[in-house]
């Protein structure tokens, strides 16, 4: 289900002038599932998740990808979501100000992440959804990375033997911080989240901590940004 969208935004992508991919990490079937739909894969155990996740930035750096794209393997993102790379290089740092006579220069602004705040849960185990508003100050994934934040790390930042938290490890490991950006005006359901009995980080604690609005069935919501055999094959495999 997840592939399938992601072969459906790495297209549209291309139709609108960005050159995408999407790297597949597994020792599954995952990654026959990844090769029909025509994506590059690594294959690695899940003895370290994190290494799964420097494997992936080193294989999309060694391709001489510009822009590195933190996203889990339950997600799908709309393509609005990349908008802002076909406006804007965010690639680059700015140069660093003269300072003052006497003045050192204690501030210097870095290579910016792209990342959005608006989130749509889905619970696949019982066909209920809710649209909700990241507060956090780094928004919430996907995070369009440029290439330089990995380059000091030779692209594997995640330190060995993180099973979870991820998303932090992430972040701690790059400094000085980037300047996040965010985008908010992009479409309701820029980034969909699908959780199931299995993810580490079940539906009801992230949905508890966000709130917002009530629960209801999300297809109809779902169905006003994505292909409608993308959403009934979605709602063919919630219980």
């Amino acid at each position: 289900m997840v592939l399938a969208q992601r072969r459906w935004l790495c297209d549209e992508l291309a139709s609108r002038g960005l050159q995408a991919n999407s790297i597949i990490v597994a020792d599954d079937d995952n990654l026959d599932i990844a090769d029909e739909y025509g994506f590059p894969t690594v294959e690695l155990d899940n003895s370290d998740l994190g290494e799964r996740f420097n494997a992936s930035y080193r294989y999309a750096a060694a391709q001489g990808a510009d822009i590195l794209v933190h996203i889990g393997s339950d997600d799908w993102v709309h393509p609005d979501a990349f908008d802002i790379l076909a406006r804007e290089d965010i690639t680059k740092d700015e140069p660093m100000p003269d300072p003052a006579p006497g003045k050192p220069v204690v501030w210097r602004k870095g290579p910016q992440i792209v990342a959005q705040r608006r989130l749509t849960l889905v619970d696949m185990n019982t066909g209920l959804g809710r649209g909700c508003f990241v507060h956090g100050r780094f928004g919430c994934i996907p995070w369009l990375i440029p290439r330089v934040m990995f380059e000091p790390f030779d692209f594997a930042p995640i330190p060995p033997g993180h099973m979870r938290g991820i998303d932090g490890a992430l972040i701690r490991a790059f400094h000085p911080r980037p300047i996040f950006r965010f985008q908010d005006d992009a479409t309701d359901n820029w980034c969909v989240d699908f959780k199931t009995s299995v993810n580490v980080t079940q539906y009801e604690s992230i949905a508890d901590t966000l709130g917002i609005e009530d629960e209801q069935e999300p297809w109809e919501r779902l169905a006003r940004s994505y292909p409608a055999d993308l959403v009934a094959m979605a709602r063919s495999l919630a219980q």
